[in-house]
């Protein structure tokens, strides 16, 4: 079944299932993705510019020269007018011939003892681009180790078994340092060298490339001009040779022709035999007696042929007529009422094949048809047999005649054996005689031919165009070398900007957090502006536990705090606001009914912001008119307690431990309308989770049920700790906050989904600290995020 590519985008008639499973192809998710990792692949294309200009910058111009030869059918039809023996046709095979005798070592060779290649500088040491040495350098290191392993074992294999080397040192002459200077110019030559044909036209293109624009021409001019001289003395070369072999077998036919002509007249003379014109009787009837004989076996076999061909169809019987038609192996029959009856049974059977296709055809039109092949086969049938019984006579006439010559030829031959003998080797004789001397008259035509060819040069080889001398330099070019390296740039920055979105493993959008993670998203938290970074860093410094609790109230009134800033009540009408009520009105959808809802604020990491978050979310809840009772229950920080300031303050563990009521033990944030239980603990208490997994915890939280509409639970990051597993009993609802861009994916799925009681209990998922600015490239057409800017107006801060 062929899949059809699924667009999530588009016309309906685009969103057709890309397999089974129903997989999309989110053309949205991809231009996002390609947004957000847009530096990547600008910064790749912007390294491969720069690295593209430095190879112009530092690369020597060059300089292209091109000659064309051709290879010239018209001059072979020229030469042919003037002997048969040039045969310079063009083919495909020729062409490639001719293209490898350019490129070949003797060409190279004969063009750098032309042009004394092995001493021209600019030849053997051409100046080279720090590319090329940067990178030489980078392979030449890279290879030391092969280098020094190829020594070391070239020294072992050098050793004999008495340690000492196997061969003395050779001396190297001058002319063996010619000749590897000689050998290493060709091999640079050919390497450089580029011969292509041009089209599919017979003629040659030879380019070089040079830094120097005048070796560059001299260079492709002396490849053509020595090529066109290769040629010539290829073919004189050749023509020799054909010259020098020819006489030598002229002169042996020559020979062996008047041999076998003396033989001939030698055996006449000595056998007293007479010429052809007076030959005996005898001989001329044993002539044509063997003639007659002949042609009569030639017949007789001929009639048995057609006798056994005949009994073969006839054997076959009238069926295989009517199925098949007029036999293939039914020999030829020249009369025309039988060819007639042929034509009719094969027009017939044709015709019934044709009717039997047709898909209406009615069967009484078919067995028409087939009555009338049947009796167009019977006619046919009733002639073969006619013909067969013909054959059989003629074959018996034929035999008979035959045997008659036969018996003729023996009583010729009798009278006269001998003579005839002696006739038959004469004949032997003179037909040899003959035959050698044809030969000889042959090959002294070819002969006189080929002399002929050596008296001008033959060649299909001329140079169409020369090269000229370079005046601009065919590179290196700054347009292709940029766009070039753009486009690797793009390759590169894609394949960079895919493993760096495949590497991602951290959480960005309410898609991944239902998707991936499998819990509700309740919203964005935008970063928050420098002064309440402030105040965060504030609560993350580090304050000593042994400090003295605050005293107790005594007068019955209870403690007042300073407030410290809250964004969610200097802007209540903000992004950030707005996601602290949907948690809120989360909360109370999921819990209807329930008289106050219990909320733990969590993290899967320390310093993801859920301090700040459950203060917000405290004083965001109370500004609303429910009651709120804040607890700090994070004792290994108690972040939430240092938020109003280094004093430890009476609280959370004086009322676990009974030493107070909760109602002594709460503090009032300012004019928040928030209450606060403290969780500050002295550092020699070492078993902090056990008091919130015990019964009076969830006694404090049954009675703080009966005075408040919500009970904040500021709970520890539940990675490293057991506090939240501990306590989750006692909780209604816990909002896991993720710092986006930083939690991972993974970590945070395992920590809500590995004990079945939080997964249970986990009311939704928060992203904090999230830059709006670049939420929009994580986020699909689904998102609210992804239309952030058309809801500006309705935000005030």
């Amino acid at each position: 079944m062929t899949n059809m590519l699924k667009f999530h985008d588009g016309p309906l008639e685009l969103r057709e299932d890309l397999t089974q499973n129903g997989q999309t192809l989110d053309l949205t998710r991809v231009m996002n993705a390609l947004r957000r990792r847009r530096w990547t692949i600008l910064g790749a294309v912007g390294v491969w510019c720069l690295l593209g200009l430095f190879y112009v910058l530092t690369t020597p111009r060059y300089y292209d020269a091109s000659v064309q030869v051709m290879l010239d059918a018209n001059i072979g039809r020229t030469l042919s007018q003037v002997t048969s023996t040039t045969d310079l046709t063009i083919t495909d095979s020729t062409m490639e011939s001719a293209r490898l005798v350019i490129a070949s070592d003797q060409i190279a060779g004969r063009v750098v003892d032309e042009l004394d290649l092995q001493t021209n500088a600019a030849f053997m040491n051409p100046p080279i681009s720090m590319t090329a040495q940067i990178l030489g350098t980078i392979i030449g290191y890279a290879r030391l180790p092969m280098v020094w392993l190829r020594a070391q074992s070239e020294q072992v294999t050098n050793l004999d078994l008495t340690g000492a080397t196997a061969q003395a040192p050779m001396d190297i002459s001058p002319e063996l340092i010619a000749a590897q200077e000689r050998a290493l110019a060709i091999q640079a030559l050919q390497s450089e060298i580029w011969v292509y044909r041009i089209g599919q036209s017979s003629a040659f293109a030879i380019t070089y490339r040079s830094t120097d624009p005048h070796l560059a021409a001299a260079v492709v001019n002396a490849f053509a001009e020595v090529y066109v001289s290769d040629v010539l003395n290829a073919n004189f070369e050749a023509t020799e040779r054909m010259t020098t072999w020819m006489q030598d077998r002229l002169n042996m036919l020559e020979s062996d022709a008047r041999a076998a002509a003396r033989a001939a007249e030698a055996f006449r003379a000595e056998n007293g035999l007479v010429n052809t014109n007076n030959t005996s009787m005898s001989q001329n009837a044993v002539s044509a007696l063997n003639t007659d004989l002949t042609d009569a076996i030639a017949n007789t076999a001929r009639a048995r042929a057609r006798v056994s061909a005949l009994e073969q169809v006839v054997d076959r019987g009238l069926g295989s007529l009517v199925s098949d038609g007029v036999p293939a192996g039914l020999p030829p029959i020249g009369d025309p009422e039988f060819q007639q009856i042929q034509n009719e049974l094969t027009n017939l059977v044709t015709n019934l094949e044709r009717v039997r296709r047709v898909p209406d055809a009615s069967p009484a039109t078919i067995r028409s048809w087939e009555v009338r092949v049947q009796n167009a086969a019977e006619r046919l049938f009733s002639a073969i047999k006619i013909q067969m019984e013909q054959a059989r006579g003629e074959a018996s006439l034929f035999e008979a005649r035959a045997n008659a010559l036969r018996e003729s030829l023996n009583d010729a031959v009798s009278n006269d054996v001998e003579a005839g003998r002696m006739q038959v080797d004469l004949r032997a004789l003179e037909d040899r005689a003959a035959t050698l001397t044809a030969l000889y008259q042959n090959f002294l035509t070819k002969f006189q031919e080929i002399e002929q060819q050596k008296s001008f040069p033959v060649s299909n080889v001329r140079v169409l165009n020369a090269a000229q001398i370079p005046q601009f330099a065919a590179g290196p070019s700054a347009k292709t070398a940029l766009a070039l390296c753009i486009i690797l740039g793009l390759i590169t920055g894609l394949c960079l900007a895919a493993i760096r979105e495949w590497r991602d493993r951290f959480l960005y959008s309410a898609e991944q957090a239902t998707d991936e993670i499998g819990v509700r998203f309740l919203g964005y938290l935008p970063e928050l502006p420098a002064a309440a970074v402030a105040q965060r860093s504030r609560m993350r410094a580090v304050i000593q536990d042994e400090l003295t609790p605050s005293p107790d109230q005594t007068d019955g009134c209870v403690e007042v705090l300073d407030t410290p800033p809250s964004y969610a009540l200097k802007y209540p009408r903000s992004p950030f606001s707005e996601t602290l009520r949907s948690i809120r009105l989360s909360s109370q959808i999921v819990g209807r009914g329930s008289k106050s809802v219990v909320l733990g604020i969590c993290s899967s990491r320390p310093n993801e912001g859920k301090t700040l978050t459950a203060y917000n979310l405290a004083t965001s809840i109370a500004a609303g008119g429910y009651s709120v009772m804040l607890i700090d229950a994070d004792p290994h920080r108690s972040g939430l307690s240092r938020l109003f300031g280094p004093r430890r303050r009476t609280g959370l563990l004086e009322v676990l431990t009974g030493q107070m009521d909760w109602m002594q033990a709460r503090k009032q944030v300012g004019e928040t309308g928030v209450d606060l239980i403290p969780g500050q603990m002295p550092k020699e208490f070492l078993h902090p989770q056990e008091l919130l997994s015990s019964s009076a915890f969830g006694q404090l939280i049954y009675d703080l049920r009966e005075f408040y509409d919500f009970i904040i639970v500021d709970l520890a990051p539940m990675g490293a700790v057991s506090d939240v597993r501990a306590m989750i009993d006692d909780i209604d609802y816990v909002v896991m906050i993720a710092e986006w861009g930083k939690t991972r994916k993974l970590l945070l799925d395992k920590l809500i989904h590995s004990d079945p009681r939080v997964a249970e209990k986990v009311l939704g998922v928060v992203l904090n600290r999230v830059n709006l600015r670049r939420l929009r490239a994580y986020s699909d057409e689904g998102d609210s995020a992804a239309y952030s800017e058309d809801y500006r107006e309705y935000y005030s801060g």
